[in-house]
């Protein structure tokens, strides 16, 4: 049941992303522009994931013992 919700709110994301995005493509050819869109997005989620991953990264569990 939670991968269900989480994969709705990806898909309100997507529309909401895609619309953020549009004046980058709006101008270029389909395929063109959307894969500019892709790019970008690529490297949003890349920098996005290696900041989450330093912020929980630095925080060691306790160890049991």
């Amino acid at each position: 049941m939670t991968a269900a919700f989480g994969f709705v709110a990806a898909l309100v994301w997507k529309d909401a992303i895609s619309a953020w995005l549009a004046p980058l493509y709006k101008g270029a050819e389909g395929a063109v522009g959307l894969t500019i869109a892709a790019f970008v997005v690529t490297i949003v989620v890349v920098i996005m994931t290696v900041l989450v991953a330093k912020v929980f990264g630095s925080v060691e569990p306790s160890k049991a013992g």
